[in-house]
């Protein structure tokens, strides 16, 4: 077990000499982790686990059980049916003690008892040779099927490791708990998430659209929710065009690119303000009527991606979770005030029943009013169809033009196109899955925020 994780978990890991190696580590585990290093898919499953304590021990733990459940049968091919491990072992026994005996009479001078010392621990050493060709000849017939299942017990490792490296992602800090506490917290968290069926769905989506959130915060350049739209000249590293920075790529250009730096004459993107209020807290009312089950773990995963794109810029973040009229519960998330089991808790919430707008719309107002989230844009989801009341409609369209907030509507309308004007008259922008797939409007509403 600990070679296994060493192998996976280490970049460069150390090897003991033979000599230092039992018959059975020499013959079978070298053997087994020959194969494994070996195999095509170890690399990929290295990418997964190096430097990454959590996702390397679940991923050998996988791939120890897997073998183990067929050590004996593997044992039984080396022994032959006759127990030649035990016997080499033995062999090898007398051998060490043979040798000392030699060693001893060597250094004695008793040139008498030294020739008889020497043949029997040459002879023994033929036996215990003899014995170990026998073994390796059987091991040599099934070598395909050590090989087959090598490949099998990689391939569910590989499926674990995944699977906690998308844990950590999803719902830990990503690291794979480098640190002793972090380690354990994260423990905690892989623990919870494969003990219920609805975080682990959500950690399908969830794993995804933080990676792309993360890439779009290393690979984007952003100035709040303004938009780029002509070039200029300036020193603005987060700016720069990606030609500019070809410079980089070579030492005879560098001191070319630290001149334009120092004189502001890099080409870089000029930007323009949106008009529009933005970059502020967010507020998601999300529906949670029966007819949205299937699609739960989606909106849950977009939520809790729109809550950490909040969290990591100081914003506040708040779920209405809503479904008949007057059904709803909402979590509120401010910078610092809430914990991990919240989040779980959050997302684990589902109330069933039908379709009401005024209710979540009502309570996203609350919120902007009344819970320090003037600068807020709301993000609303729903399956279903619902017309507003025309005074609430009213109300709600004074407040939004006072307030200058904005409302971006996903309409999950895949199974039936074409039913967005229940939407039209309170959202600025809606986005259709019968238009666009899950993925791509996640994408849209997610990095159109980070």
């Amino acid at each position: 077990m600990r070679d296994v994780f060493q192998s996976f978990y280490s970049l460069s890991p150390r090897k003991n000499d033979e000599s230092e190696l039992s018959d059975t580590a020499r013959l079978i585990n070298s053997r087994i982790l020959k194969d494994m290093t070996d195999g095509e898919d170890h690399a990929a499953l290295k990418a997964v686990c190096e430097g990454r304590r959590l996702p390397a021990y679940e991923a050998a733990s996988e791939f120890v059980e897997h073998i183990a459940e067929n050590l004996d049968s593997f044992l039984e091919t080396a022994n032959g049916g006759k127990k030649l491990l035990n016997v080499l072992e033995k062999l090898r026994e007398k051998e060490n003690s043979l040798r000392e005996t030699l060693e001893r009479r060597l250094s004695s001078h008793n040139d008498g008892n030294i020739l008889k010392a020497a043949n029997a621990l040459e002879g023994k050493a033929r036996q215990a040779a003899a014995v170990e060709r026998i073994i390796r000849e059987n091991l040599q017939t099934n070598a395909e099927a050590v090989k087959l299942l090598i490949v099998q017990a990689m391939l569910s490792a590989k499926e674990k490791a995944d699977e906690t490296a998308l844990a950590l992602a999803a719902w830990g800090d990503g690291g794979g708990g480098s640190d002793k506490n972090q380690s354990e917290l994260d423990q905690e968290i892989i623990d919870k998430v494969r003990r219920s069926e609805t975080l682990r769905e959500i950690t399908k989506y969830l794993g995804r659209f933080k990676e792309m959130a993360a890439k779009s915060r290393k690979n984007g350049y952003a100035y709040g929710r303004g938009e780029k739209y002509s070039l200029e000249y300036g020193n603005d590293l987060s700016r720069v065009v990606s030609s500019e920075l070809a410079s980089l790529a070579l030492k005879e250009t560098l001191p070319l690119f630290l001149r334009k730096h120092q004189r502001k004459r890099l080409l870089q993107y000029k930007r323009r303000e949106a008009v529009f209020k933005g970059g502020g807290d967010i507020i998601m009312c999300l529906d949670e009527s029966d007819s949205t089950s299937d699609v739960a773990a989606w909106g849950k995963a977009l939520a809790l991606t729109l809550l950490d794109a909040a969290g990591r810029d100081g914003r506040s973040f708040a779920l209405v979770h809503f479904s008949d009229k007057g059904s709803f519960k909402t979590d509120i998330f401010r910078k610092g005030q809430y914990a991990t089991e919240d989040i779980f808790t959050a997302a684990e919430t589902f109330l069933g029943g039908g379709t009401d707008f005024e209710t979540p719309l009502a309570e996203a107002l609350r919120i902007i009013n009344a819970e320090g989230f003037e600068n807020a844009d709301i993000v609303f989801v729903t399956d279903g169809i619902c017309a507003l009341a025309d005074e609430f409609a009213d109300e709600f369209g004074n407040e939004k033009a006072a307030r200058g907030f904005t409302v971006t509507g996903v309409l999950l309308d895949a199974e039936s196109p074409g039913m967005g004007f229940s939407l039209t008259p309170f959202c600025d922008v809606i986005y259709r899955t019968s238009e666009l797939t899950t993925e791509s409007v996640a994408e849209e509403i997610v990095l159109a925020r980070v």
